[in-house]
């Protein structure tokens, strides 16, 4: 039978992986369960799946060993990105005319009330629309509580 120690130096030596400065990695077995969870991660499997192919009860646990590089959530987020704009009509990326940021930039300076700010979505109903109003100063309308 085959000591851990055995192994892990067998690793190495085949692997032949050594660090910047040219000295050769020592490995633990609990190492490849990270590098197991960071190359299925990154690679495309869903993190829960992750979680219950290395049995973690507690999502955190995998994101732990998941080594999240920059490149990685950049792609990521790409794809998705993507994929949503595929999933859409095109002419919904075009550039807005000038009128249209003028509508879209207005739209919330004139949504003021008088205990704050309006934070509907654009486009979307106002229920101050129907208030009674009070006055209008300098395009903002305030409204009566």
């Amino acid at each position: 039978m085959t000591s851990p120690n055995r192994v892990r130096e067998l690793l190495a030596e085949r692997a032949d992986i050594v660090d910047v400065d040219g000295t050769r990695l020592r490995f633990i077995p609990h190492d490849f369960r990270r590098i197991f969870s960071t190359e299925t991660v990154n690679g495309g499997l869903p993190i829960h799946i992750a979680a219950k192919v290395l049995g973690h009860l507690d999502l955190n646990t995998t994101q732990g060993y998941v080594v999240v590089y920059p490149e990685e959530v950049i792609r990521h987020y790409r794809y998705f990105v993507d994929q949503r704009r595929a999933a859409r009509p095109g002419e919904e990326y075009r550039e807005p005319t000038n009128a249209e940021w003028a509508d879209f930039r207005d739209h919330f300076s004139l949504r003021k009330v008088a205990l704050g700010t309006c934070d509907r979505p654009y486009g979307t109903p106002c229920q101050h629309d129907h208030a009674p109003l009070t006055e209008r100063s300098a395009g903002i309308v305030q409204f009566r509580a």
